[in-house]
């Protein structure tokens, strides 16, 4: 590929690479911009900033970034989703629940884990203080082991954080459950 046309921005389009496992963008333009508001992650990479699987598909939908496979072929929406669903199968579950966040303008970041798939800002405050929430996403009539949730409270504890459990139903519509242990010994 030549390297001019590499990877880089276009008219305000950030144009991004599929490579192997990861989506990545020359750290210029929209991308230096978007970083500010929480988008994309320089980690380790230089002059290129790397973008989450969700976080890669809401720019796609809303016309800000285009991806390229390694061949430099341009993907569709539909085309990278299901390259991307090979690598992760929870991932239109984790996408519905971060596009839902963002559309209600909160900053969403890479969580802490498989489970605690995201930490979200409060509106406002990306930058300032550090995430409020740890996001737990679950697909509707999935069961889900007690021990694993105390362990989720155990992780959100530790770290500060409120623990937000975002169950996506049949018709993709998310619903958010705060969760907390309460010590009943004292009520």
């Amino acid at each position: 590929m030549n390297k001019a046309r590499e990877i880089g921005d276009r008219k305000g389009i950030i144009r991004a690479r599929l490579e192997e496992d990861r989506i990545i963008a020359r750290r210029a333009g929209r991308a230096l911009a978007l970083l500010s508001r929480g988008y994309g992650s320089e980690e380790g990479r230089g002059d290129y900033v790397e973008y989450s699987y969700p976080e890669a598909l809401y720019l796609m939908e809303n016309g800000l970034m285009s991806v390229e496979d390694q061949e430099g072929e341009e993907l569709s929406f539909n085309r990278l989703l299901e390259i991307l669903k090979r690598l992760d199968e929870n991932l239109w579950r984790d996408y519905v629940v971060y596009r839902d966040l963002r559309e209600r303008r909160y900053v969403v970041r890479d969580g802490v884990s498989r489970d605690l798939r995201f930490r979200v800002f409060e509106r406002g405050r990306y930058g300032k203080e550090p995430a409020r929430y740890l996001v737990a996403p679950l697909m509707e009539g999935r069961n889900i082991d007690v021990g694993k949730l105390l362990e989720w409270l155990s992780t959100a504890r530790k770290l500060r954080k409120e623990l937000v459990m975002a169950v996506v139903d049949r018709r993709n519509e998310v619903i958010y459950y705060k969760t907390a242990l309460v010590d009943l010994r004292n009520v």
